[in-house]
């Protein structure tokens, strides 16, 4: 013990240098957004290929787990493509109305990483730039529900800001009803959300289906979030406060879908020349 002290009083003006080197470089980074976002990209390229092996192992020991699901999907898929083929043919509507469904981008991927735990939740996707994925772009899992939105991109890899992050807001609506508000996590429940800014006279049921309302440019409308499991008038305001269950299991998944609207970069431009 003697001996570590006589080295760290030997060499401390070295050790303070480092100190201070370290210091000085968060102050640089934190201050400077160029140099944030390099350092971000090359963190999500090294992790991304750690986390990759780490998968891969995994994946190794949980086959028979994933073919069983993939049978589950793909049966549930065939009674899907059934019940639609015949809802067109009674229906007589026009099959080239769904071309409409080549408009939106969507590439499945596998998630490499997942935290759900804390306050800022991330994850790390296998897919990138190489893929045509960039910044926010929603990801929604299997089902069509919600998952995030990404983040930073690499060739190979990109980081997804999770929706159970605090520092995320989604613009969301009641399903089949115009009123809309602020989906917000509070940071406790990886299965919870909280639905704000929906006037007290709206008409809400236990049970209802919450969707994403399409006002923003990242999120197509429709795409599901969740429940609501209760609700009560807030005081001294004019709006509910709403509970919602969601439909993801953050603690259990393992692939995700990432999509965008094709129209989505034509509807910046023209809103951006009503802000001028």
């Amino acid at each position: 013990m003697s001996r570590i002290i006589q080295i760290l009083i030997k060499n401390h003006v070295f050790f303070l240098f480092i100190l201070l080197e370290c210091f000085s470089l968060k102050i640089f980074i934190s201050n400077n957004f160029v140099a944030e976002s390099s350092l971000s990209k090359k963190m999500t390229k090294i992790s991304g290929h750690f986390f990759n092996k780490e998968k891969k192992i995994h994946e190794y020991f949980s086959l028979k787990e994933k073919h069983d699901s993939l049978l589950i999907a793909n049966e549930r898929l065939f009674k899907q493509n059934l019940f639609l083929t015949q809802q067109l043919e009674n229906n007589n509507v026009r099959k080239d109305k769904f071309e409409d469904l080549n408009s939106l981008f969507m590439i499945q991927t596998k998630i490499l990483r997942n935290s759900w735990n804390k306050k800022q939740n991330f994850m790390t996707i296998q897919v990138g730039e190489k893929d045509s994925v960039k910044s926010n772009m929603g990801v929604v899992n299997s089902d069509n529900s919600l998952v995030g939105i990404t983040y930073t991109t690499t060739d190979h890899f990109s980081t997804v800001i999770s929706l159970i992050n605090t520092d995320l807001m989604i613009s969301a609506k009641i399903k089949n009803q115009g009123h809309y508000g602020s989906l917000i996590w509070d940071g406790k429940h990886p299965n919870t959300m909280q639905l704000n800014d929906i006037p007290k006279h709206a008409k809400v049921k236990i049970g209802d289906t919450i969707v994403t309302s399409g006002y923003s440019n990242i999120l197509p409308a429709n795409i599901n979030i969740g429940v609501i499991t209760k609700y009560k008038p807030e005081k001294n305001t004019n709006f509910l406060n709403i509970s919602i269950d969601l439909f993801t299991d953050f603690t259990n998944i393992q692939s995700a879908y990432v999509v965008n609207p094709m129209w989505k970069f034509e509807r910046e431009i023209i809103e951006k020349k009503l802000n001028k």
